[in-house]
């Protein structure tokens, strides 16, 4: 995660035609949630959703038959598992800073091989204290406010989290 965290940040900031840098100082010391997803054979999920970070970095290990699936253009589609492949899932946090110029990415999974299946994200955030403008805005997010409205909305109050609720 060291060396692919920098390289992404960056390539986000190029995209924006921001500065290289632009997104460093928010991540001198990240946030690094790191899960292990245990699928069991058969019939397991996890329903729709977005992650709510900067982005998720998802190693899972190839299986012959796709679990992941991802919504774009109306419609969920099935993401193959390649082997030494990472995932990239867009969180939440980068859809409000960059003011929906990247939208979080909306996914779930339908594992229904006879065999287990293990995930390994990785929830990327910026320094937990950090505040942040989004671009072409004058409103402040606080990422510790985000990631604990986040936390009420699953945990609490059962309503689902991220963008994947509008679908």
């Amino acid at each position: 995660m060291e060396n692919i965290v920098p390289t992404l940040i960056r390539s986000f900031a190029l995209c924006l035609d921001l500065p290289v840098d632009y997104f460093e100082e928010f991540f001198k010391s990240p946030t690094l949630i790191q899960r292990i997803i245990y699928y069991r054979p058969g019939d397991s999920f996890a329903g729709k959703h977005t992650d709510n970070g900067f982005f998720t970095i998802l190693i899972q290990e190839h299986l012959p038959s796709p679990s992941l699936q991802v919504y774009t253009k109306g419609k969920w589609i099935d993401a193959h598992c390649l082997e030494n492949i990472f995932v990239v899932n867009l969180g939440d946090i980068l859809q409000h800073w960059t003011n929906k110029r990247f939208i979080s990415t909306p996914h779930r999974v339908k594992h229904k091989l006879a065999t287990d299946r293990i995930s390994l994200p990785f929830f990327i955030y910026p320094v937990i204290e950090a505040k942040f403008t989004p671009l072409n805005s004058t409103k402040v997010y606080s990422v510790q406010d985000i990631m604990l409205k986040n936390f009420d909305s699953i945990w609490i109050e059962k309503t689902g989290a991220g963008r994947a609720r509008e679908l």
